[in-house]
């Protein structure tokens, strides 16, 4: 089955969000390694999975997938 057509706008709104998404989670993982277990890092835990789903669904809409490059064998 084909994927449906997506308007540009939407696309570029899309991939925005996405690159947004992208930089947030990344700061929030920088903010997690520096914590202690307690109620702060269950609450980021929670964050981040609420963002990579947000930012799957972002990113498949915009045609853009993430890549994590230290497991991808692409060289």
């Amino acid at each position: 089955m084909p994927a449906p057509k997506v308007a540009d706008e939407v696309r570029k709104a899309c991939r925005i969000h996405a690159r947004l998404l992208d930089a947030f989670i990344a700061m929030t993982e920088q903010e997690l390694a520096q914590l202690t277990p307690g109620f702060a890092e269950e609450s980021l835990v929670e964050s981040l999975e609420k963002m990579r789903a947000a930012r799957k669904s972002y990113g498949g809409l915009a045609g853009v997938m993430a890549v994590d490059l230290e497991t991808s064998n692409a060289a």
